[in-house]
């Protein structure tokens, strides 16, 4: 009798295995069709040089409420992840399913004032369905937040014009195009106000897609124009205001951090930098800049300081893609209303 019922169980777990595995396999079949569909968007920039004057207008403003404002930064979410062969029969979405879960209870949990994602948000064909799914998930919790562009989110049907519109109608995200010949598109600015006073400016970053030299990077004209507006903001305000970077790509002085300059975390892998260095990272230690944040290498988390300035990579916030169980969550930014900043990583 054991016996039937083991034999009719496993038929049954076989039976129910092939019917997922024939309606994964259906639908991507479906799904590919409809990526093979191109998609162009509308979103463009400004018109931007270096002798023009400031805008404060282009700097969006968040309020601080007390005395504390808490940052969460997520990064590298690959929604979808049809990299890899275990794409073929769903287990991206499984895996999907599962970061959902934990991305909704550490933000839920950290409640935060403004979350950050630094970019890879999908990795798809129908890059352009996944990028608005992103979206609608980061706007469900009603808190502001603000992307940027990753080495894999233009690897899909939709150009870049067209996630940045899915961007700009969502209602809760904070993205900006930025000027129109810079690099890629999102190089835009938040600063943390309070009562009425900046405390600290945000600059996002988009490092371009890789070229045949390699993955992109911050450019020389990406500096003219953070040099344009960090000396824009210092005369609106009085003074020059402390400044950070978030990036996909880690600029190369990442490179030069040891294990004895790490303050925490954990290097699991070499640094997956630009082959070319502009000087963006002498450029912003002089400008007020204090902290940099990158994504993109996902057993990375290390937070060091070098010539003064902390370099952190963000903890991944995905069971997508190449992954340490140890190493899944956020990046937590708490800056006080003297601007001072503290940054530790938080697990799902």
């Amino acid at each position: 009798m054991k016996k039937i019922f083991a034999s009719n169980g496993f038929k049954i777990f076989v039976a129910l295995v092939a019917i997922y595995a024939v309606i994964a396999v259906s639908c991507n079949i479906v799904f590919y069709a409809v990526a093979a569909n191109e998609q162009k968007g509308e979103a463009e920039g400004y018109a931007w040089n270096e002798n023009m004057a400031f805008d404060e207008s282009l700097v969006e403003k968040l309020e601080m409420k007390g005395d504390n404002f808490k940052v969460l930064v997520i990064t590298d979410v690959h929604l979808r992840n049809h990299a890899t062969f275990g794409a073929a029969i769903g287990t991206n979405y499984i895996l999907d399913g599962l970061g959902r879960i934990g991305l909704s209870h550490m933000i839920k949990r950290e409640n935060p004032d403004l979350i950050i994602v630094t970019g890879d948000q999908v990795l798809t064909e129908w890059n352009d369905i996944a990028t608005q799914q992103f979206a609608d998930f980061m706007d469900s919790f009603e808190i502001p937040w603000a992307p940027v562009f990753g080495n894999h989110d233009m690897e899909g049907r939709a150009d870049r014009a067209k996630l940045c519109d899915i961007y700009l109608a969502s209602e809760y995200c904070l993205f900006q195009y930025g000027p129109a010949d810079l690099n890629g598109a999102g190089n835009y600015i938040l600063n943390v106000e309070k009562d009425g006073k900046a405390v600290y400016s945000f600059f996002l970053f988009d490092d371009g897609e890789p070229t045949d030299e390699g993955y992109g990077t911050i450019n020389e004209k990406q500096i003219e124009w953070y040099k344009w507006a960090v000396n824009g903001i210092a005369e609106t305000q009085g003074s020059t205001v402390k400044n950070m970077a978030f990036m996909h790509i880690a600029v190369p002085e990442f490179l030069e951090l040891n294990e004895n300059d790490y303050k925490f975390g954990e290097r699991g892998e070499d640094p997956g930098i630009a082959e070319t260095n502009y000087g963006f990272f002498d450029v912003f230690k002089a400008n007020g800049g204090t902290h940099m944040f990158a994504g993109h290498d996902h057993v990375n988390n290390f937070y060091g300081e070098y010539e003064g300035v902390g370099l952190c990579y963000v903890m991944k916030s995905s069971y997508n893609c190449y992954i340490d169980l140890g190493m899944l969550g956020g990046t937590v930014i708490n800056i006080t209303a003297d601007g001072e900043a503290a940054v530790q990583h938080v697990k799902f």
